[in-house]
This record gives structure tokens, sequence and C-alpha cells, in this order.
């Protein structure tokens, strides 16, 4: 079975310590490493740097938001899933984010392990 790296992005470290530890805690026997950064611009210098499978990316963060970041980093690597993780529920949001190359999208005040596991379950032609 393919064991999952994983590329957290987002401005807020409480945030991506907890969606770390959730991920790991629950999924450690897909997961292969996981790895966190502040923003876009950092996302697209780790993308550079590393292949990574799975992208969770926060919408609203200071530099370059989430949806530039889909865009740029699903152009660049076409067979990148990303998940759109934001406390924006706005239909708005989730069609920006969609249209840029989003594969999910999910509010974070409703992320738990059932949520997870369903994006970690589907299966993503690389």
């Amino acid at each position: 079975m393919k064991k999952f790296k994983i590329l957290i992005v987002d401005d807020n470290p409480h945030f991506a310590k907890a969606l770390h530890f959730m991920l790991f805690d629950s999924f450690s026997n897909k997961i292969e490493e996981i790895n966190i950064v502040n923003d876009g611009i950092e996302c697209l210098s780790e993308l550079g740097k590393k292949f990574y499978d799975i992208v969770f990316m926060d919408i609203s963060m200071p530099n370059m938001g989430g949806i530039e970041t889909t865009k740029q980093a699903t152009q660049m690597y076409r067979n990148l899933v990303v998940i759109a993780v934001s406390f924006h529920s706005e239909m708005n949001y989730v069609i920006q984010m969609i249209e840029a190359g989003a594969r999910n999208y999910i509010i974070k005040d409703q992320i738990n392990i059932e949520t997870l596991e369903k994006v970690l379950s589907v299966e993503y032609s690389y």
C-alpha cells in the first residue's frame, strides 16, 4: 500500500499542529511523512524540493493565499492532490478553490477523523 507524503500549508501554527497530530495519530499506517509550511510562497518552494501526494491548503494566508497557491501548484504538478481547509464556508470560496485545482474542500471546524478518512481513502490518479 502506498504511503502518503503530506504537506500542510497554514499560517495558524496551532491548527497546523493539531491537523498534523490528528493525521499522524489516526493514519500513521497510511502516512510516510508530514511537513508544515506557513504560506503559499513557502509551499511552492517546498514543492520544488520534494514530491508530495497531498497538500492540505488554507485559503487565507499572508504573502500568497491558498487560491493563488493552488492554481500555481496544480499547474506545475498536475498529479498533486490539494485539499482546501478553511473556516470560510461561503460557496464562493469553495468554487474558487475547486476552480483553482483543489480536489476537496473541508471546513476547519468540521474536520474530524471520519472526514480525514474519506479524504485519505479516495483513490487519486497519480
